[in-house]
């Protein structure tokens, strides 16, 4: 099926026509973490979440956390398309509660360097054959000495990622 043929099918079912497509350019794919407040008042918290893995271990409670949260929050989560999570539609009531929960168990983390902020790795071996290094194991003790030598030229905070031509 061409795009030509799949619009059309999509505006006969839908029974309107799409307006004509407008320029648009990509100039970030970085996550805004924290707190950001909506047009219809509600509340959205964007977790950093590292490399992707909601789970308990040792360094963080990922898991545990939003698990207590979604027994109390009425809205949404959602997945962001770098393997964060948003907490969102969170009403003005219950902000403080949500705020307190997520500092309990560590997901209020927006603490870290902009290059740990901006990082993620595959998981590697075993679960892909594309896998040419243990990118998600490594990629921590890389990271922390990254920071380092950015903390030294004074772009900590600044993030890694860019989009170019």
């Amino acid at each position: 099926m061409t795009l030509p043929v799949f619009v059309s099918e999509v505006e006969e079912r839908w029974g309107h026509s799409f307006s004509p497509a407008r320029p648009y350019t990509f100039t970030s794919n970085i996550d805004n973490y924290g707190w950001t407040q909506g047009r219809d008042g509600n509340y959205h918290f964007t977790v950093f979440i590292e490399n992707g893995r909601i789970e308990d271990s040792v360094r963080h409670q990922f898991k545990s956390g939003l698990r207590e949260i979604a027994t109390v929050h009425k809205g949404d989560f959602r997945l962001t398309a770098n393997q964060h999570v948003v907490i969102s539609d969170i009403r003005p009531e219950d902000k403080e509660e949500i705020g307190r929960i997520m500092g309990k168990w560590g997901l209020d983390n927006l603490g870290q360097s902009g290059l740990r902020l901006s990082s993620s790795a595959c998981v590697a071996f075993p679960s892909c054959s594309l896998a040419f290094a243990e990118a998600e194991r490594y990629v921590l003790p890389f990271l922390s000495s990254a920071c380092s030598l950015t903390r030294i030229a004074g772009t900590c905070r600044s993030s890694s990622v860019n989009l170019s031509k």
